[in-house]
C-alpha cells in the first residue's frame, strides 16, 4: 500500500513539473517578439497627380480652410508615400495584429509637411509566417522649389514606429513596437 502511495505521490509530481514547463514554454513562445517591420520604400508625386477633387483631402483631417488652399494652390503641393512591409515572424501560434503606426518626423520634414495620414492603409492580422505591405502618406508644400530627388533626400531622414499587438486564439498577450527608418534605398 505505501508502495502505491510514493507512486501516486511521483505521478502526481511529475505531472506539476510537466504542467509547469509546458506552460512556461507556451509564454516564451507567445511572449517573444513576432513582429518585423521595415521601411520599404518612399514614393514622391505631384499632388495633383494623386488628388482628383478637394474631397479626396478628407483621410488628413484638414480644415476646409486648409483644404480650399491646398486645392487652390495644388502645384505647391506634393505627396509622399512611405512603404512598409509588415511580417509575423512566429513559426506557429501567434497572431501579431492591431499594426499602428506613430511618425517620427525630421526637423526637414516638419518644416515642409502640411499634414500625415493618421493611421496604416489597410492594417491587417497577420498569422503566423505571414507579412503584408501597407503604407502612410503625408502631403508636403514645396512651392515648386525642391526637386524630386531633394525631397527624397529630406523625407528619408524619418523614422516611425509600428507598434502590433500579439494574440493567440483571439487573447491578447501584450504589445509590441519597432522603429524603422530612415529610408536607405539599398534594403
Amino acid at each position: 500500500m505505501r508502495f502505491l502511495n510514493m507512486k501516486v505521490i511521483t505521478v502526481i509530481i511529475l505531472s506539476i513539473v510537466l504542467l509547469i514547463g509546458a506552460f512556461i514554454a507556451f509564454y516564451q513562445l507567445v511572449l517573444n517578439d513576432i513582429m518585423e517591420a521595415q521601411l520599404k520604400d518612399i514614393k514622391i508625386a505631384p499632388l495633383k497627380e494623386r488628388v482628383s477633387s478637394k474631397d479626396s483631402l478628407n483621410s488628413y483631417g484638414l480644415s476646409d480652410a486648409e483644404k480650399d488652399e491646398i486645392w487652390n494652390n495644388i502645384d505647391n503641393y506634393e505627396y509622399v508615400i512611405y512603404i512598409f512591409e509588415i511580417k509575423n515572424t512566429s513559426s506557429w501560434l501567434a497572431y501579431s495584429v492591431h499594426h499602428r503606426v506613430q511618425p517620427q518626423f525630421s526637423e526637414s520634414t516638419k518644416k515642409l509637411q502640411v499634414k500625415n495620414e493618421k493611421q496604416l492603409l489597410f492594417p491587417q492580422n497577420l498569422p503566423p509566417g505571414e507579412s503584408y505591405k501597407t503604407s502612410l502618406s503625408a502631403i508636403i508644400k514645396t512651392d515648386n522649389q525642391l526637386s524630386g530627388q531633394e525631397i527624397l533626400d529630406i523625407v528619408s531622414k524619418d523614422r516611425f514606429t509600428i507598434t502590433g499587438g500579439r494574440e493567440v486564439w483571439v487573447i491578447p498577450f501584450g504589445d509590441e513596437s519597432i522603429t524603422v527608418g530612415p529610408f536607405q534605398k539599398n534594403q
